[in-house]
């Protein structure tokens, strides 16, 4: 059990610095139920971007035993492991969550705002649904917001990586926002310095952390049912996410040249702040915001009352 609950640290600590930096803070269950819930994800995700011809095919099968309860059967996929600790009604979060990646295989053109929350959702709104059963947070009323939170970093995450995703043939952000400018395009864009369309991408970045910011507002909102311990943990995780976007703004939007890096000054810096506005700052239960999700109602109303 020890070699385990190591090994899910160990693939945290790898790749995923900023939760790894944050997860610190958390009590031990905490963070040994938040890394194994992050290395359940990450084979998932290796699945979906491993390039294999099966790699479907195994999303596919994963999706079906889930289904069916049937959680031993994973060990024969990559050696996937369910986590225990995953309330029944969080069953077809996970398939969602699956549903996204491959969606993510078939190559990504999103073409309006719409199709882009609904996948941030699948990929990421569904790992915040999950975190709560991991931070052992049962009020139904916290999903809506740790959705939005879910859903701010992953906006966040395409903001950073767009040149790397156009070379795996992937655009999340909206057609209408940048002129439809392909995949090719943007490689092409950032390797002949075309600065027309350096320019276009940029003002579509600007237009996408803009809207993760409205995410963010709404998901720091939901701090308010954790306990200090674990809402420390969180805002420090959110904030150094989010640092990503505010490092983009400073440097003009530059996506061609390379994604964005949270150093460990600003780490330092962000958790000493995030840390004093917990201690000082009194948080109140807020009514969510349903118009941030005017594109999930078939997905999520019916998880609000698990």
């Amino acid at each position: 059990m020890g070699s385990q609950v190591d090994d899910n640290k160990l693939v945290l600590k790898k790749n995923g610095k900023s939760f790894y930096w944050a997860g610190k803070l958390l009590p031990k269950k905490d963070i040994n139920r938040a890394a194994e819930l992050y290395s359940f994800c990450r084979i998932l995700d290796d699945i979906a971007d491993s390039g294999e011809a099966d790699s479907h095919k195994n999303l596919t099968n994963v999706k079906s035993i889930i289904k069916k309860n049937t959680f031993s059967e994973l060990k024969n996929i990559h050696s996937i492991k369910y986590p225990k600790f995953l309330k029944e009604s969080s069953k077809k979060v996970v398939i969602d969550l699956i549903e996204g990646l491959i969606l993510d295989q078939k190559g990504i053109l999103f073409k309006k705002e719409e199709e882009l929350i609904r996948y941030s959702y699948h990929v990421a709104g569904t790992v915040g649904i999950m975190m709560c059963d991991a931070l052992k947070c049962d009020n139904v009323l916290a999903k809506s917001f740790a959705i939005d939170l879910g859903i701010a970093m992953q906006l966040t995450n395409i903001a950073r990586d767009v040149l790397e995703d156009a070379k795996m043939g992937r655009r999340y952000l909206p057609g209408c926002w940048v002129q439809n400018i392909s995949p090719k395009e943007i490689v092409l864009a950032a390797k002949t310095n075309d600065l027309k369309k350096i320019h276009i991408i940029s003002k579509g970045i600007k237009k996408l952390l803009i809207l993760a910011e409205q995410y963010y507002l709404s998901g720091e909102k939901g701090f308010s049912f954790l306990p200090f311990n674990t809402r420390v943990a969180i805002s420090v995780a959110s904030g150094v996410y989010r640092e990503i976007g505010v490092q983009l703004e400073n440097e003009n939007y530059n996506w061609q040249n390379g994604r964005q890096i949270t150093s460990i000054f600003s780490k330092i810096k962000i958790t000493l702040f995030k840390t004093l506005k917990e201690i000082f700052y009194l948080r109140y239960k807020k009514k969510h915001n349903s118009e941030l999700h005017i594109y999930l109602e078939n997905l999520v109303n019916d998880k609000k009352g698990n």
